[in-house]
């Protein structure tokens, strides 16, 4: 039973300490913390330090409609290892589809989305990490979208998220 427990631990511990260069050709699933904006993300490691993260948010409110977001985020890490800061890209777009029973918005919107992200992942071991990122965000709205308070305009804010991120 010690050889068991002992022979875990140092599986753990090894898998703690090897180097997270090896992420290429590696997915995985992400989970953010955020007011808005893109809730799920699909992290594609291209190389060791390239990752292209298609995102995805979707809500459902009866009576009121469907509204949903699309993106794509590029990061580019600085280094690998088990702390890995980033710098990032995002665009996508957030659409909003009223239900027939809507009575206050009728009209489909979207909205876009763009912006410059920082940010970094701790892997707690090699195939999950947590992380935190700073956002600069641009939008421009539809001349019918109250989503960001700016009706056919362009907005700016900052933003900030927190992640975990499964890998396989």
């Amino acid at each position: 039973m010690k050889k068991k427990i002992l022979l875990t631990l140092a599986t753990l511990l090894l898998a703690t300490t090897v180097s997270n260069a090896q992420h290429k050709g590696r997915v995985g699933l992400t989970g953010t913390i955020q007011t808005s904006q893109f809730g799920i993300l699909l992290p594609i490691w291209l190389g060791e330090k390239i990752v292209l993260a298609p995102a995805f948010e979707f809500k459902f409110a009866q009576k009121v409609g469907t509204d949903f977001s699309i993106g794509l985020i590029p990061r580019f890490y600085f280094k690998s290892g088990k702390f890995c800061p980033y710098f990032g890209l995002k665009a996508g777009t957030a659409i909003n589809i009223p239900s027939s029973d809507n009575q206050v918005n009728s009209k489909t919107t979207y909205d876009f989305i763009g912006g410059l992200t920082f940010g970094a992942e701790y892997f707690i071991v090699d195939f999950f990490s947590v992380g935190v990122e700073a956002q600069g965000n641009f939008t421009l709205s539809s001349k019918d979208s109250d989503r960001f308070g700016n009706p056919g305009g362009v907005n700016f804010n900052t933003g900030t998220m927190i992640c975990a991120t499964i890998y396989f």
